[in-house]
């Protein structure tokens, strides 16, 4: 195993992770619900998450395996793009990002023939890149590693709770990757402003590494 990554990780979920959530959409950012969620964590975890009248212990535990098993997934992630990129760093460039998408088919759009379409599909997936290379942030080593690939699946599960007002109240976390989840981030990952995706994955990035 490479250093610096998890001894579980492994291709197989690399490669199931990225098939699953690509079949998510159907095209835009317009959500597939007939597949199902993406589980992120074992049953086991799930178990002792919905456990009644749980200790701080327990609580602690909770959250201590949800990370462990998150930067599982992410280095499987990252172990499945560096066999796919050929690049052995696990940091992976624009370039190879770009290669990556169109070989694993992971953008729903097709990457066009004509010259402008073409620039306008480069700058999106430029977007995008940026966004997961520097978890949010508006500017960083534009490289993608194991811990940009954590904090953005950890937002991938961030889910956005409203009181009875319908007044944000903040985000949960559920273990689970559901289509509409990924069609919406799809779509904010391309867009070329600081909206809600940035945030979630700055305050992923914090809640995991800092």
């Amino acid at each position: 195993m490479a250093e610096g990554l998890s001894d579980y990780a492994n291709y197989e979920l690399g490669e199931a992770f990225f098939e699953i959530v690509s079949k998510m959409v159907i095209a835009d950012g317009i959500p597939f619900n007939k597949i199902g969620d993406f589980e992120i964590v074992s049953p086991s975890w799930r178990k002792l998450a919905n456990k009644p009248d749980k200790t701080p212990d327990e609580i602690k535990q909770i959250d201590n395996d949800y990370k462990i098993e998150i930067r599982d997934l992410a280095d499987s992630c990252m172990i499945y793009m560096a066999a796919k990129t050929g690049n052995k760093t696990y940091k992976i460039s624009l370039e190879e990002y770009k290669a990556f998408l169109a070989q694993t088919a992971t953008n729903k759009v097709a990457i066009p023939n004509d010259k402008i379409e073409l620039e306008q599909y480069n700058k999106k997936i430029e977007i995008q890149f940026k966004k997961i290379a520097n978890h949010g942030e508006e500017s960083g080593d534009n490289l993608i590693d194991n811990k940009d690939m954590a904090a953005y699946i950890y937002a991938l599960d961030m889910k956005s709770e409203h009181d009875e007002n319908n007044n944000f109240t903040g985000f949960i976390l559920n273990g689970k990757i559901t289509p509409m989840n990924y069609a919406v981030a799809y779509r904010e990952l391309k867009e070329d402003v600081d909206n809600l995706f940035s945030l979630k994955l700055r305050h992923a990035y914090k809640n995991l590494f800092m």
